[in-house]
């Protein structure tokens, strides 16, 4: 029964496929209905108390928790075709449809991605390059892992929001600044082991003429309705990912020790979340503050720590609360103030 909240992420997506291919009118539409029930449960269901050590997990169960990962890529890519195969109807609501595919590639997909791109093993990475490539943000993979952890808490980190930052301040700094860091690391990589930055070694390169490629070919196959519904449902899910950066380190700074040189991360860099929904949805990542301690620490067993900053309410209420840059304020302000 302990693997059991591991599998319901699975239930939004196929719930829609189901319905949408037993020809239901609400198959996109229960994405919302799913969401609103799972805001209520979150205050219904209250915390987590699930620890898990993952030396008294059996092999075979560690294989299972691996897998939910790996059979999340192809289901997410189903979802996505399936909503390409859908706004070919000329009664089809592509600006709804497209928020749907993106609110469930931002709140599910892209915390698989996460988990993936943080494994050692070039398949999971691969895995996380694919799913990440379904969004047009693939270069997240290498600023995520390699620029984010680094830096967070410092101004050096374009998604660690600032004190007094609103969303809509923070979403198009930590976008485009994400991205040229990205490239930067890219290119001191590359320079690091004598390559050429031009070349078929430079992953962002790669990265941006796969998601041309997928671009072109989802062009051809779907139309111009089929690039709109692709671009929209990327733009939701970039925006929720960003979101949840936002959310995750908001005003949250780590102190300099000398001119560059910052004091170690700690727990006390992240706002943590162990309300016991968002973690089973969001794959652990509201246990933020471990996750950051200990990156390469598998979901299953990611701790909370109740020592670290704690969010006042479950992360899915807190992303819709950033949306409201006063309300959001005045509520968490005063704790980060408490928190530094």
């Amino acid at each position: 029964m302990t693997l059991v909240p591991h599998f319901f992420p699975f239930v939004v997506p196929l719930l829609v496929l189901t319905a949408y291919w037993s020809g239901a009118s609400w198959a996109f539409r229960s994405v919302t209905w799913f969401f609103l029930c799972v805001l209520v449960l979150e205050f219904v269901a209250g915390k987590d108390s699930r620890e898990r050590d993952a030396a008294g997990v059996h092999s075979a169960e560690r294989y299972v928790l691996r897998l939910i990962t790996w059979i999340w890529v192809p289901i997410h890519a189903a979802l996505i075709t399936t909503g390409l195969l859908a706004v070919g109807d000329a009664s089809s609501n592509l600006p709804a449809i497209g928020i749907a595919l993106g609110t469930v590639g931002g709140m599910f997909g892209i915390p698989v991605a996460h988990e993936l791109m943080h494994r050692s093993n070039r398949f999971e990475r691969a895995l996380a390059e694919i799913q990440m490539t379904m969004f047009s943000y693939a270069h997240f993979c290498i600023e995520h892992v390699e620029g984010h952890h680094t830096n967070v808490g410092t101004p050096r980190d374009p998604a660690t929001a600032r004190l007094g930052e609103s969303v809509y301040q923070f979403l198009p700094r930590s976008v485009c600044g994400g991205f040229a860091h990205a490239w930067r690391l890219e290119s001191a990589r590359l320079r690091r082991q004598n390559r050429s930055v031009i070349g078929g070694s430079n992953r962002m390169l790669r990265y941006l003429l796969t998601t041309f490629a997928l671009y072109f070919a989802i062009g051809r196959l779907f139309g111009t309705k089929g690039l709109l519904l692709f671009a929209v449902q990327s733009v939701v899910s970039i925006g929720i990912i960003e979101i949840i950066n936002y959310v995750e380190h908001y005003g949250l700074t780590r102190c300099e020790l000398q001119p560059g040189r910052y004091e170690k991360v700690t727990t006390e860099h992240s706002w943590n979340s162990n309300h016991r929904v968002s973690n089973w949805l969001l794959f652990n990542v509201p246990r933020h503050a471990d996750h950051h301690y200990e990156p390469n620490r598998a979901y299953p067993f990611v701790r909370h720590i109740e020592s670290a900053p704690q969010l006042p309410a479950g992360s899915l209420a807190m992303y819709i609360l950033a949306l409201f840059p006063p309300l959001w304020r005045r509520i968490m302000d005063p704790l980060v103030r408490c928190s530094t």
